[in-house]
């Protein structure tokens, strides 16, 4: 007994597996992750990690409701003009960044400006073509400075105010507003700094309700309640995140007691997990997306059949039915079926590997000796990229690979930990790729950064270019009138489809489990919306 006892004392120093007795009833919230952040400063995080890891820390103009409809939450109102071009918000009085420093509407100003200027590099810029000198401020060559403008797009009317002024009226504007991609950050840290390489994205300070106090890279994330939160101080003390990449770990130490909330578990464990008395299942909705894509200009890819051949290769129902074990829903494009702009006459490529092979032949493909297919003496073969730590997509990976195998075609997997994952997928250096990938509620901000042709150096990482494609997506979001932009996107989605320019496999659901005692949670429907509510998340016992 006491050797077993001597060696959870040292577990418990060495990789910090605290038991949950041991925690100051349950006032230390422990989240598993399955991977680290790369960066906490919300102007230039590139994937979902960072984007869990930061909510917290920072706050947002506006944030969602469960209705995915904006509130006030550093803004405490605001009002548009009759023309849709100018938004005045009027900001929360007595806000204090972690440091004690007064939040003034020059940090809003500040941080948007951020985003607009093309030396700091951020695939949020995009989101924000609508403000009035968009271009002028954006400009690869001799941008200009917000002073230079005839009128500024942001401007500070007193340290309460601050108004925006749009060229053209954006049905997505408020909702570009939103944590996680949109927190406001201290002008007073971070003027005349370069934000790519500032020591601040690895010690941020927010207006949040937690403040970070220790990042262990690869170990874990400590957040500490912030007692000064606008909001009124969060019930938790603390939030740790432990990052434990291999799923069947992940759950082991939350039946073990050393996390205390999971997120996406092995889904053939749901069931056993919903029986299980001192855990409780959540399950939300979700506007993320997994699919199985390929750089669009190389070859083969370039070809259009071998695109639809790879789609008709795929029997997607399948891996609904097996891997997401029916949590998730076929994906028929960039939008989920619970979108406003979802079209319903879209459909996906029928599995069919009969007419896969039809294609491919077409394409000019004969079958070589060991059956791999080849043209021109090469053979049909590539690498497929994925993230080694969610389990879900392994396992997706691994069945595209063995899909494909029976059409003639070569697919070498490549698992890779997310931070290098996330680096070569922004850099466009692979062939292949299968990835879960975070949307948005309003379909113009992804749809627009993922898919036009001039965001080939943000997430149009694959290269896409489809002049049809380009035309109804501006269109779509120079237009505040839903009706319009409904029809734009119809248009958008029916040729992507046509397009093939990727495998659309599935939207998953949000499955979260936490520990029975814990309550405050809200599951919105969109990416990670539960950890905007982790500031009131409580301690209860029951």
């Amino acid at each position: 007994m006491m050797i077993h006892a001597t060696l959870l004392v040292l577990l418990v120093a060495i990789i910090g597996l605290t038991p949950t007795a041991s925690r100051a009833a349950g006032k230390d919230f422990v989240i598993g992750l399955s991977g680290d952040a790369t960066s906490l400063n919300p102007v230039v995080a590139t994937d979902g990690q960072s984007y869990i890891a930061e909510w917290p820390l920072f706050d947002s103009l506006v944030e969602l409701d469960q209705g995915l409809n904006v509130k006030p939450l550093l803004a405490e109102s605001w009002e548009v003009s009759r023309d849709g071009l100018t938004y005045t918000f009027k900001l929360k009085r007595g806000v204090k960044w972690h440091d004690g420093k007064p939040f003034s509407a020059r940090d809003v100003a500040f941080t948007f400006y951020s985003v607009l200027d093309p030396k700091v590099t951020t695939p949020h810029r995009a989101y924000f073509d609508a403000l009035a000198g968009f271009s002028e401020l954006t400009a690869k060559e001799n941008p200009k400075r917000p002073e230079e403008l005839a009128v500024r797009p942001i401007e500070v009317v007193d340290d309460h105010t601050v108004r925006f002024r749009l060229r053209y009226p954006s049905g997505s504007f408020l909702a570009v507003l939103v944590n996680p991609r949109a927190g406001i950050v201290p002008e007073h840290l971070l003027k005349g700094v370069d934000l790519n390489t500032a020591e601040f994205n690895r010690r941020p300070i927010g207006t949040g309700p937690f403040k970070l106090v220790e990042w262990r890279r690869g170990e874990r994330l400590v957040m500490e309640a912030n007692t000064r939160y606008h909001g009124g101080r969060p019930a938790l003390d603390r939030l740790i995140f432990r990052i434990i990449p291999d799923s069947v770990v992940l759950l082991q130490e939350l039946r073990a007691g050393g996390v205390d909330f999971i997120e996406n578990p092995p889904l053939t464990e749901v069931a056993r997990l919903k029986q299980t008395p001192n855990l409780k299942v959540l399950v939300a909705d979700n506007t993320s997306y997994t699919y199985f894509g390929w750089r669009q200009d190389l070859a083969p890819f370039t070809d259009v059949r071998v695109r639809r051949a790879l789609y008709h290769a795929i029997d997607v129902p399948s891996i609904v039915r097996e891997v997401l074990q029916g949590y998730a829903a076929v994906s028929t494009g960039q939008f989920p079926p619970s979108s406003w702009a979802f079209d319903p006459s879209v459909k996906p490529y029928a599995y069919d590997p009969a007419r896969a092979k039809a294609l491919l032949a077409e394409a000019g493909f004969k079958p070589g000796a060991d059956g791999v297919l080849t043209k021109d003496g090469k053979r049909f073969s590539f690498s497929v990229r994925h993230d080694q730590a969610n389990q879900s997509v392994k396992d997706t990976a691994v069945i595209v690979q063995e899909f494909l195998k029976r059409v003639g075609v070569e697919v070498h997997l490549e698992p890779l930990d997310w931070p290098t994952f996330v680096k070569k997928l922004f850099a466009s250096d692979f062939e292949g790729i299968v990835v879960g990938w975070t949307n948005h509620h309003d379909p113009d901000p992804f749809a627009y950064t993922i898919w036009h042709s001039s965001q080939w150096k943000g997430r149009n990482f694959a290269h896409y270019k489809n002049p049809k494609v380009d035309e109804a997506l501006e269109a779509a979001r120079r237009s505040g009138v839903t009706a319009e932009r409904k029809k734009h996107y119809a248009e958008f989605s029916k040729a992507l489809m046509e397009d093939a320019p990727y495998v659309f496999l599935y939207f998953p659901q949000q499955v979260y489990v936490t520990r029975a005692g814990y309550e405050g949670f809200v599951p919105i429907p969109t990416f990670a919306g539960i950890y905007q509510s982790l500031k009131g998340v409580r301690w209860t016992g029951r």
